[in-house]
């Protein structure tokens, strides 16, 4: 379909409007939505008001000189000239409303007493004043002409008051409109503002639960709106969680500890059998084996057992942090793995050295850190190059190793989860676990990107 000009500069205008609508802040996005339409509303009950009071004495004032032109040409083209001018001055003596003239050649029958100097034909119509004897004033009126056979008909009409009314209607109009927007703005701002401090609860606790904090709950009011009926049902999901994540944590620790003493006394036991055989020069290779694996259960065990304290005792937790200086706990996680990686001859570098602090237990951020310079050097094969980054609200660790597929990118913070191709490595499927419950610990948040090639592990802290 083609449009047509202004119809086309008029769609440009609202595509340009709608689409700036829904990339602003929500906020003002709603603000402007429901301005729009309030605005939209009263523009409309406007022109329908328009149409049915002005607009109808427009069309009914149009009809009427359309009659008259009709009539008048009818009567011409039946009568004679002499016959038409006697009765045309008899009408033209006796209308009232409408202002009739007739021109023949120089002479101007009617009550004009002069021809307009401009003046459409009919039925466009064109405003020129006329001297009214009987209001002894000069008037405005809008008229046209029609030729005929034997001259030209002049008809116009006194409609000064419905342009004043005119005048009035569009002044009205504006200050409603204007009252319509300034009602939109600040009725659109409290509605906007108050349902988005509701959902922005929402967003709160909800980052609280992804940060770790399982008993966080949404605010229920007293309104016993639909956000409140959300809420309890958002609250009553969030408890099963709670339960279901605490009561499956709770039987994978309590295994854990009611393990880790026997096994415990199990390692003793090998040690003491070890010890014996070589002062026996008996060969304890095989012990030495079994002890290695007991080394990894056990360490498996503790590690879990930390996690779930990392991750349930939260505020406990935080109550001793101090000011940690958060390059040099890099400094000192590159120093300790730098022999790991110059088994493989990789390089690991440090390339800001900007100065960063934050609130927090050093002994666990250096865990963490080392933990993913320990992943890196582990995984990225050898020759890698590893770089430790500080950036304006944490630090990165990248590698161009084979990295990691954007779908297992989420598990590999699972408890006990381990890529398939990098089982060959040892480990226990918990490094990253710890590094993310210790992150979430100091407020922050853990992103792993892609390095094409390899892999950008992104730590970022809100404090």
């Amino acid at each position: 379909m083609v449009l047509p000009l202004y119809w086309k500069q008029y769609v440009a205008s609202v595509t340009e409007w709608w689409s700036s609508v829904k990339t602003a802040h929500s906020v003002w996005r709603l603000t402007r939505l429901y301005t729009g339409l309030l605005l939209s509303v009263v523009t409309i009950l406007l022109v329908v008001l328009y149409q049915l009071s002005i607009g109808q004495m427009n069309r009914q004032q149009g009809l009427q000189m359309a009659n008259i032109i009709a009539q008048q040409t009818s009567l011409a083209e039946q009568l004679s000239t002499e016959q038409f001018i006697e009765q045309f001055k008899l009408q033209a003596q006796s209308s009232r409303q409408y202002i009739l003239s007739y021109q023949i050649e120089q002479q101007l029958i009617g009550r004009l007493s002069a021809p307009p100097t401009t003046l459409s034909q009919c039925p466009s119509l064109s405003r020129f004043p006329i001297w009214l004897d009987q209001f002894d004033e000069i008037r405005l009126v809008s008229g046209c002409a029609q030729p005929m056979a034997s001259g030209t008909l002049i008809v116009a009409v006194d409609d000064e008051s419905l342009y004043e009314l005119k005048a009035q209607f569009i002044s009205a109009s504006a200050v409603a409109l204007l009252l319509a927007v300034l009602l939109g703005i600040i009725t659109g701002l409290v509605f906007s503002m108050r349902v988005l401090k509701r959902i922005n609860s929402f967003n709160q606790v909800a980052l609280r639960v992804e940060s770790g904090q399982l008993n966080a709950r949404v605010a229920v009011s007293d309104h016993n709106d639909e956000y409140d009926h959300m809420a309890l049902h958002i609250n009553t999901m969030l408890n099963q969680l709670q339960h279901s994540f605490e009561t499956v944590s709770g039987i994978t620790d309590a295994i854990a500890h009611d393990l880790r003493t026997p096994l415990s006394h199990l390692r003793q036991q090998i040690e003491s059998e070890i010890l014996t055989k070589q002062q026996l020069n008996h060969p304890s290779e095989q012990l030495e084996s079994m002890l290695d694996k007991l080394d990894e259960i056990l360490f498996t065990f503790s590690a879990m057992l930390e996690l779930t304290r990392l991750q349930q005792q939260k505020e406990s937790n935080t109550k001793h942090f101090k000011t940690v200086d958060l390059q040099q706990v890099i400094i000192d996680a590159v120093d300790l793995v730098e022999p790991l990686a110059e088994e493989k001859q990789q390089v690991v570098s440090i390339e800001s050295a900007e100065p960063f602090s934050i609130q927090g237990d050093a002994t666990l951020l250096f865990r963490a850190i080392y933990n993913l310079l320990e992943n890196a050097s582990k995984y990225a094969g050898n020759k890698a190059q590893i770089s430790v980054q500080l950036t304006p609200r944490g630090f990165t660790v990248s590698d161009n190793g084979p990295g990691i597929c954007d779908i297992e990118k989420e598990k590999v913070f699972q408890r006990l989860y381990r890529i398939e191709k990098s089982r060959g490595v040892a480990g226990f499927g918990l490094g990253l676990t710890l590094v993310k419950a210790i992150i979430q610990l100091h407020n922050g948040k853990i992103e792993l990107l892609d390095n094409q090639p390899g892999l950008i592990v992104q730590v970022e802290f809100s404090n």
